[in-house]
């Protein structure tokens, strides 16, 4: 009886030191990520905004490499993609007849509704902040945003561009920063909009097409999505809270062996999510405004959506608009967790398998169609924008030269 005591005794002072020293952690780990914070707080209040700097070339052999790798990817993936389509069969004369060439006009369409409804964005915030309103440098910021967006892994290389753009044309430090951050964030949710309608309605329409695994990651995908505005808005509701998520996370990667400097990079994305939300908060003042650009979100993501029918239809395919409409949708936050440069090989890939399992006709041209409309299409546009902010910079400077020299004559 008395050792049974002893070891009932022992138990009991075991848990409760094992629950002070658990209280002891937690004491720790709160303290520091309130060092932490108070650090990053400092570091904000004597900070100026900053403007990223030109896009300049780091390492010019990996940039070659990695764009060699990109083209042999894309490659690898419209060869196997052809021959699947092609193998069993040899390929039908493509025809067009005057209900064909509509349905390629509607897809262009859909590219130009796209650039029209971000341009509009900028021009809105633009006269928002008291800013110059310029069409021409509002749709040069979409444009070279979605460049940059299209040819950097995870399309991170976006915003930053447009920062540098917009402040080297003359925008303050704060609408440069605001202005693209914002757009990125209503973006974002305007997709997120048109996620859940899809997995709402569309369910009926992609059951026996889409495989379950398909679906999990579409589902993943579209969180994947919420993930930054939703943290955005803690930061501005409830900045310590979202410290403290940050620092969770980040921890656990350590622990992992991920994350190499801990308290670095949780003070790094607490400064990147400050930075998100004091701009944010800019534009949010006019709720006006924001329904806005919300409602031009949500018409240029359900633009960039309709594409695949317009593809599939200009190459004779029979599917109606909303059931290729929810298709794209779960195609889109499908490989939405790929990091590839616009998600390369898998948009491919899954277009192909999603809507050949159709038994559509034309799928492979279609799906080239597509690419060209969704993806390709935004960097040709960005590399004639750059060739004409180029040839205008030098005309601009040949004529100042002689202005200048008239002067002094």
């Amino acid at each position: 009886m008395i050792q049974l005591a002893t070891e009932k005794i022992d138990k009991e002072q075991s848990k409760t030191e094992k629950k002070q020293q658990r209280e002891q952690r937690r004491a720790e780990k709160k303290a520091e990520n309130e060092k932490l914070y108070q650090e990053v707080m400092e570091q904000d209040s004597v900070d100026t905004p900053e403007v990223p700097e030109e896009p300049k070339k780091k390492n010019k052999w990996v940039k070659r490499i990695g764009i060699v790798l990109f083209v042999l990817l894309n490659a690898a993936v419209i060869y196997f993609t052809a021959a699947s389509e092609f193998s069993k069969k040899a390929p039908e004369p493509i025809k067009f007849d005057f209900t064909n060439i509509m349905y390629l006009l509607g897809g262009i369409l859909c590219l130009l509704v796209f650039l029209g409804c971000e341009t509009a964005k900028y021009m809105i915030m633009m006269r928002h902040l008291g800013e110059k309103v310029s069409f021409r440098h509002a749709f040069c910021t979409a444009a070279l945003g979605k460049y940059y967006d299209c040819i950097t892994p995870s399309g991170a290389g976006g915003q930053p561009f447009q920062i540098y753009y917009l402040h080297s044309n003359g925008y303050s430090n704060g609408a440069a920063s605001a202005m693209p951050l914002s757009g990125f964030f209503t973006m974002q949710f305007g997709f997120v909009i048109l996620c859940v309608f899809a997995f709402i309605f569309g369910n009926g329409v992609v059951n026996g097409v889409l495989a379950p695994g398909i679906k999990i990651t579409a589902y993943c995908g579209a969180i994947g999505y919420t993930i930054v505005p939703v943290m955005i808005i803690i930061t501005g509701i409830a900045p310590k809270i979202a410290m403290r998520i940050v620092a969770f996370f980040v921890r656990i990667g350590a622990k992992l062996h991920i994350v190499k400097k801990p308290n670095h990079t949780i003070m790094k994305a607490v400064r990147y999510l400050n930075n998100y939300s004091e701009n944010l908060k800019t534009i949010t003042k006019n709720k006006g405004m924001l329904f806005k650009l919300l409602l031009l979100s949500v018409i240029l993501q359900f633009a960039m959506c309709s594409m695949p029918f317009f593809a599939v239809r200009t190459f004779g395919g029979d599917i109606g608009f909303f059931r290729a409409l929810i298709l794209c949708v779960f195609i889109q936050a499908a490989i939405s967790l790929i990091l590839t440069p616009g998600n390369s090989g898998a948009a491919e890939g899954l277009f192909y398998i999603v809507f050949s399992s159709l038994g559509k006709s034309g799928t492979f041209w279609a799906m080239l169609l597509w690419r060209l409309l969704c993806y390709y299409s935004f960097i040709i546009i960005g590399v004639l924008v750059y060739g004409v902010n180029a040839v205008t910079k030098i005309r601009d400077k040949r004529k100042a030269a002689r202005l200048n020299k008239e002067a002094e004559s």
